[in-house]
Parts: C-alpha cells; structure tokens; sequence
C-alpha cells in the first residue's frame, strides 16, 4: 500500500513489476540483473542504512559484496539455485555489512514480472552482537566515490542498435548515460539515479531519492521550457529541451535533457527517464538573436502552422546544439557514419539550420550571404535527413515524428 510517496510491506504472493521494484520504499531493496554474475544495478537508501554501502560502490558488482567467512555455502547454493530456474526464493544466511559487522540476514528474492530483472528485499536484517561470529576483517573491492563533478561535454549519446516500438524501462537500466528515473505519478519524484548521473552531478543516489529533477535547477533555469517539459510528461510524448542546470556544488552547466516515457512488460506506463547531455555553451551563441526570434515566431504562429511543420521546426529548436555539433564536428558525432561540414563553417551552418526552421515557419526563403555558404547550406542539406530518426531507440527518443521528418526532407531537397 502507499503512505504519501513511499510504498511500504509488498506481498511474496506476486511478482513485482520492475517499476514496482524500483519504486520508493522502507525495505531495504536490490535489484540486479537476471542473468549470472547477477550484477547490481539498483539499491535504495534503506539497503545503505542496512549494509553501509552505497548504490555508486556497489554498481555493476555482485551480491558477494555482503559474503564472508560465516555466510553459509548452503544458503548461496539454495539461492543460486533459486536464480537458474528463476523463481522465488527465501533464505537465511550471515552477511557482512561495509565495516564488517555480522547481521542475520531473512533475504527474499525474486524475478521481477516479465524476468528482466530480479529483486531482493530484506524481510529482516539482525545483528548479530553476542560474539558468535566475528566481524569481517577485509572489505571487498568497491567502485570509488567520485570526489567532485566532472565534465560530461562530448560524453556518451551513442545510438544502440536495438529498435523497439516503445521504450522499455528493462532497456534504459542497461543505459551508461547520465539519467534519472522517476515514478510515473505526479510530482515524479526519483527512484533511481544511474552512476553516471551520479558522477555528472555530484549527488549520491540516496541523497536524491524521493526528490524530483528540482534539485538542478537555479537561477539561469528557463522556466518556459520546463512548463514545456511538464506539459510533454502530462501528455507521455518525449521531448528534448536545453537548459541551463547546477550541479551539486553549484556550478552551472548547459544541459540538453530529454525525458522518455518508459514503458513496462505490459506496455503500459512505469515511469520517465531524464537523460542528461552537457553541451557547449559557444554551440549555442551563434546568432542567439536569429534563434531567439525563431522560438518567439513559433510560439505565436505555431497554433496555425499544420502539425508536422510545427513539430519539426520545434524539435531542431530544441535539439538545435546537438545537430550543430553532430554537423560541424567528426570526432564528436553521434552518429558517426555521417558526413560532416567543416568545423570552420560552423557559423555558415548554423545559419543554414536556422534559415530551415524560418522555412518550416512559413517565413519567406532568404538567400545564402556567398557562395561559399550556399555550398555549406548544400552539405546540410544533404546531411541533415540521414541524421533525422523517427523511431524509438534503446536510451533515446525519436527526433520526431514521419510526417515532421518528411516536412523537413522536403524543405532540405528545395537546397539540395
């Protein structure tokens, strides 16, 4: 049942779904992967409080982290037994807390509906004080805690091969981009912060647990496009939006967010994925006034405009520093198997993206300022439709919908 935010006592009697398993509760709580080594990929703040480690120690590890000299061979035998033929499984056994302590672990685990996933919980965790067994001497090799925030510009946002029809909550854990889960309710708070959210923002997973994507916001944060985010969540529609974001220590960074609904077995909704990607600030100067314009243009002719022009032209509006930079510079593409413009033409290039959106807009055409950039206009125009993906893919949205790519394909071939 659930008090407030926090789900409480689950029965053994059912399956958890994975978001159900993820979601915000007292019990101590793991999840891992539902294939050997049965690595970790989840743990809460009550786990912590009952073992001592935290979610970035232990990630990619295995449960042998908690093992010592006392733990019983033939509880993990009856465990691991459990874990081959997938199904439920309670077992007794001593585990080992981060500085050693024995406690008298009641340990239920399970595969998660659907068997992506197994989930353990924690019935009971005692310690055990009365000298019976003795406390663990040496501490297992742990992932190290990142000391301070690091620089995310140029990191990760590869595309995975793998399409489906909608995102999977299974697929966006196998995720090594900075993200955060949320429940799927209103206020959307965080269940589930990834390592490399954790490192790119300088929080530890438990100390945002329950709290929502607030806590990077600040004073430089554009509040229209987080009420444009909010509105795509109300409507389970993914969007990319960039804002300007704070880490942990306060410092600023320009991030380009995209919040994917995730689906589960059933396909039906279990929460939303906030992907982060730093971007570089000097992508977005370029004429910041022209683009500027261009967003105000949209809010007011975009009622008008028919759906697919309007979606198209918002979406390269939205995700106009990840093109730029996918356009202008090989090393750092996205997608690496497509032709690039010359970084030097950078500017010309953005012009050409901007002067595509005012077409998308109904704005009458304009004409490259020499020929050296009507040639770069060229190359983007024969670029930009292989870039454009309109389809679901594992850890990141569709750019857009068929019709909205179509509007632009045939807006880039009157440049071609």
């Amino acid at each position: 049942f659930v008090d407030g935010q926090r789900t409480y006592m689950v029965s053994d009697r059912r399956s958890l779904t994975l978001a159900e398993s993820l979601s915000l509760t007292d019990e101590a709580r793991i999840v891992c992967e539902s294939a050997p080594p049965y690595r970790i990929i989840h743990t809460n703040v009550a786990w912590k409080e009952a073992c001592g480690f935290s979610f970035i120690e232990v990630a990619g590890k295995t449960c042998s982290v908690l093992q010592g000299e006392e733990t019983q061979r033939a509880a993990l035998e009856t465990l691991s037994l459990a874990l081959q033929q997938k199904r439920p499984v309670n077992v007794k056994l001593i585990n080992y807390r981060k500085d050693g302590t024995p406690f008298l672990n009641s340990l239920h685990v399970a595969p998660v509906k659907g068997g992506s996933h197994f989930y353990g919980r924690f019935v009971t965790a005692q310690p055990i004080t009365d000298g019976s067994v003795a406390p663990r001497e040496e501490t297992p090799e742990l992932n190290p805690v990142p000391e301070a925030p690091v620089s995310y510009v140029g990191k990760g946002g590869g595309r995975c091969q793998r399409r489906v029809s909608q995102a999977q909550l299974a697929d966006m854990l196998e995720s090594e981009d900075p993200y955060v889960l949320c429940s799927s309710e209103w206020p959307h708070v965080i269940t589930h912060a990834s390592p490399a959210w954790c490192e790119m923002c300088g929080y530890m997973a438990e100390e945002v647990e329950g709290l929502t994507n607030k806590i990077l916001t600040g004073p430089d944060t554009d509040s229209e496009a987080l009420a444009s985010l909010l509105a795509h969540v109300r409507a389970e529609e993914p969007t990319v939006q960039t804002v300007w974001n704070y880490k942990k220590g306060g410092e600023r960074f320009l991030n380009q967010v995209t919040v994917l609904p995730l689906y589960d077995e059933s396909q039906e909704l279990a929460a939303f994925a906030s992907i982060l990607k730093e971007v570089d600030s000097e992508d977005l100067a370029i004429d910041a006034d022209a683009w500027r314009r261009l967003s105000a243009v949209l809010e007011t002719q975009g009622p008008i405009l028919d759906t697919p022009r309007r979606e198209a032209a918002q979406a390269l509006l939205g995700a106009r520093a990840a093109v730029l930079r996918d356009l202008c510079n090989a090393k750092r593409r996205t997608q690496r198997d497509l032709g690039h413009v010359p970084s030097k033409h950078k500017e010309f290039a953005d012009r050409a993206l901007a002067e595509l959106v005012r077409r998308l807009l109904g704005e009458r055409p304009a004409a490259p300022g020499s020929e050296e950039e009507g040639a770069v206009w060229q190359r983007v125009a024969q670029i930009l439709p292989a870039r454009i993906a309109t389809e679901v893919i594992d850890g990141r949205p569709p750019d857009m919908s068929p019709a909205a790519a179509r509007a632009i394909i045939e807006e880039t071939r009157r440049n071609a």
